[in-house]
């Protein structure tokens, strides 16, 4: 049997605050529940058990909220892993334990899984992390970096390894406690952060909705499947010419309506059932956009912008529901939607509620087959940047339409959903 613990008694002293760090929201979820998912989904592992505080553990709010079974924890880390220990060896007949904390919300299924797996061969497998500033001692004595490690969890251990486990030590690493020369590395990565200070959570929530699409990939984005039939709208300009352009060349059944076709300011399911007709696509791209800067007065334009760049995109989903098949949505924002561009304020706050609706809808449209995803490029060398701009852009600065159309074909297929991804210049 192998069981995953996550540590969640600690007292967040450095955190401050009124409430343990480790229940407190992260988009919406405390920090210690995304531990808890990651380790219900996960195939290898086969109860989850969570080591709370005194007060959890008498309140049971997050027990009860998230099915899990608490274990009450100690005043230091190590007599919480030392009471699970002792839990575990009472309770289950444990092969394999993975232990992890509860502030390291950003930690998925495959991790843990990877771990499980090489317990098969090595009695311990723990993250680490090369140590990358200059580090010296107390009286700023140089010391070689490249003979330690940042450990960090998740730590996995065949259990007969912990038996020995000392409650009152002062080392932190669990695996310093194993008497085996069988262990293994696994390194780390920037998403493994640990929520410490106040400024940790808000980064974290960034951390947890950056997706980015990197064009050396191109190759294997191209190399994907293709859509059978396309609607693409916005096909008149900029993105969408270059998206119309590729359809032709790979010979993709696509309808691409004109603004007489289709007005996006007044469009409704019906009428893009009326265009459509027998016409049924599997993929819908929306690369259409209204600009305005704000010299054209912010109460002016903002009907218009937020009608074609806000509702029309609810439209499309609303239509996209009713064809009852697998179908992808695309959708073009815009890199003003990570930060309010200045003259551009209606454009950047209608693409910063697109990348809501996307975050919002994705996951229950994925569970009807309809895969919504939005592709954010920065600045794109099409004639319309400069209108947009009003002025003219060193070429230098700006994407070329290959580079954002092979990141949309391939979202026009996969079975991904929910995705905000951001295409950037240089990478």
């Amino acid at each position: 049997m192998n069981i995953g613990v996550i540590l969640a008694a600690g007292d967040s002293k450095r955190f401050g605050g009124y409430m343990h760090k480790q229940y407190l929201k992260l988009n919406g979820v405390e920090v210690v529940g995304y531990s808890i998912k990651a380790m219900k989904v996960c195939d290898d592992i086969d109860e989850v058990l969570l080591v709370v505080d005194d007060e959890e553990f008498k309140a049971q709010y997050i027990a009860n909220k998230y099915n899990v079974k608490c274990i009450q924890g100690g005043e230091t880390r190590n007599i919480s892993i030392s009471n699970a220990i002792k839990f575990i060896k009472q309770n289950y007949d444990c092969s394999k334990v993975v232990f992890h904390d509860s502030v390291r919300p950003l930690v998925n299924a495959s991790r843990f899984s990877d771990i499980i797996c090489q317990l098969d061969e090595y009695d311990a497998v723990v993250t680490a992390d090369e140590i990358n500033d200059a580090l010296v001692d107390n009286n700023y004595g140089g010391v070689k970096r490249t003979e330690y490690k940042l450990i960090q969890s998740p730590e996995g251990f065949r259990f007969d390894k912990l038996i020995n486990f000392n409650a009152n030590s002062d080392v932190l690493a669990i695996v310093s406690q194993v008497d085996s020369k069988k262990i293994k590395t696994v390194k780390s990565d920037v998403f493994n952060m640990k929520i410490t200070y106040p400024e940790d959570l808000f980064i974290a929530e960034q951390l947890m909705r950056l997706n980015y699409y990197s064009v050396n990939h191109n190759e294997l984005f191209l190399s994907a499947d293709i859509p059978h039939k396309v609607l693409l709208l916005g096909g008149s300009g900029g993105i969408g010419l270059a998206i119309k352009e590729f359809l032709i060349q790979k010979n993709i059944d696509f309808k691409s309506p004109s603004h007489k076709d289709l007005d996006l300011k007044t469009i409704t399911v019906d009428k893009l059932k009326d265009y459509c007709g027998n016409f049924v696509p599997d993929a819908i791209i929306n690369a259409a956009a209204v600009y305005y800067d704000d010299n054209d007065g912010l109460s002016n334009t903002f009907d218009e912008i937020f009608a074609v760049n806000v509702k029309a995109n609810e439209i499309l989903i609303e239509y996209a529901k009713t064809l009852n098949q697998k179908i992808n949505l695309v959708l073009l924002s815009s890199s003003s939607s990570t930060k309010g561009r200045e003259n551009l304020t209606n454009y950047s706050a209608a693409k910063s509620a697109l990348n809501s609706i996307v975050e919002s809808q994705a996951r229950v449209l994925a569970t009807n087959d309809v895969y919504l995803n939005a592709v954010i490029p920065e600045k794109v060398n099409t004639p319309l940047i400069a209108k947009l701009h009003k002025t003219k852009i060193n070429t230098r600065e700006l994407l070329e339409p290959k580079d954002v159309i092979n990141a949309i074909m391939y979202f026009a297929v996969a079975r991904e959903h929910g995705r905000l991804v951001h295409i950037r210049k240089g990478l």
